[in-house]
C-alpha cells in the first residue's frame, strides 16, 4: 500500500512540478505568462532597461538557462553564438524560433536596405498573435498535462491582441503627420501595422556621424516634427541635439517592457499626440 501510494505521489508530482523556460527579452516573458500563467517558471535573458544588442549575460541567468526545457528564441544575432558556446550543457534544451511563421523585414535606413533582418516583431499586436502559438505550441509538447489549459488561454490572449491593435488603430485616427524619430529602430513593425514612417537616429546601431545628424535636423524641421523618442538603455546625446535644434521634446518609451501592453498602449498614446501637434 505505501509503494502504491509513494508511486502516485511521484506521478502527481512530476505530472504537475513546475517546468522552467527561457525567454530573450522582458516582452516575451509576458507572452508566455499570458499562457502559461503560474504552470511555469520565466528566465529571462536579457534585463530591463537594457540595449539588447549589446549587454553581459549574468551567470545567475545562465544556470537557469542550463536548467530550462524550452528557450524561446527571437531572432537576434547573440543568441546563435550563445548557444553554441553552451551546446555541451544545453542538449536537453528545445529552441523554439517564435519569430516561425513571420516574414521579418530587412533593416533599412535613409531609404537603404541592409542584409540583416529587423527582430523587433513584438511590437505589433497581430505579429504577437503568431508568436503566442509558437510558444502554446511548445508548452503543450513539453506539458501536455495542461494542454486545454494553455488553448484557452490562447484564446483568451489573441481576443485581448486583437481588441490592443483596434484601440491602437483609432488612437490614430485624425493624425496630421505619420513620420517620427526615434532613437533605436525598434518600432518597425509597429510602424508598418499603423501606417507610420519610423525615422531612426541609431545607424547599423551605432551613434550616427555628424553629417547624419544634420540631415535627421533637417528632416525634423522640414516634417515639423516635435517629439524624439528615446528608449532606456541607449544613449541619449544624439537625440537631445535633435530636439534642442528643432525645438521638439524628448518622450521615453520602453520597447523592452515586461508589462508590454500597457507600456505598448502608453506609447502608441505618446506617439499619436505628438502626430495630431
Amino acid at each position: 500500500m505505501f509503494r502504491f501510494l509513494f508511486s502516485l505521489f511521484l506521478l502527481t508530482y512530476f505530472a504537475y512540478a513546475k517546468g522552467v523556460v527561457t525567454v530573450s527579452i522582458p516582452p516575451q516573458a509576458f507572452f508566455v505568462e499570458k499562457i502559461a500563467k503560474d504552470t511555469v517558471d520565466i528566465n529571462v535573458l536579457i534585463p530591463p532597461n537594457s540595449d539588447e544588442h549589446s549587454f553581459e549575460l549574468k551567470p545567475s541567468v545562465i544556470k537557469e538557462l542550463e536548467k530550462s526545457d524550452i528557450y524561446f528564441a527571437i531572432g537576434f544575432s547573440f543568441e546563435e553564438s550563445l548557444l553554441k558556446r553552451f551546446k555541451n550543457t544545453l542538449k536537453h534544451l528545445d529552441i523554439v524560433k517564435t519569430q516561425e511563421n513571420i516574414n521579418l523585414l530587412e533593416q533599412s535606413h535613409n531609404g537603404h536596405k541592409h542584409s540583416a533582418l529587423d527582430t523587433h516583431i513584438w511590437l505589433d499586436p497581430i505579429l504577437v498573435k503568431v508568436q503566442a502559438q509558437n510558444i502554446t505550441n511548445a508548452l503543450i509538447k513539453h506539458y501536455p498535462q495542461h494542454k486545454n489549459f494553455y488553448e484557452n488561454n490562447l484564446k483568451v490572449f489573441h481576443d485581448e491582441l486583437d481588441s490592443i491593435d483596434s484601440d491602437i488603430k483609432k488612437k490614430f485616427q485624425g493624425i496630421k503627420n505619420n513620420k517620427f524619430i526615434v532613437y533605436h529602430p525598434s518600432w518597425s513593425y509597429f510602424a508598418k501595422r499603423y501606417e507610420l514612417m519610423q525615422i531612426p537616429v541609431q545607424i547599423n546601431n551605432k551613434e550616427p556621424k555628424a553629417r547624419d545628424l544634420q540631415r535627421l535636423i533637417d528632416i525634423a524641421k522640414g516634417e515639423n516634427i516635435k517629439v524624439v523618442f528615446i528608449q532606456k538603455g541607449f544613449s541619449k546625446e544624439a537625440a537631445q541635439t535633435i530636439a534642442k535644434e528643432c525645438n521638439a521634446r524628448l518622450e521615453e518609451i520602453d520597447h523592452l517592457s515586461r508589462d508590454w501592453k500597457n507600456e505598448l498602449l502608453k506609447s502608441a498614446d505618446i506617439l499619436a499626440y505628438s502626430l495630431k501637434e
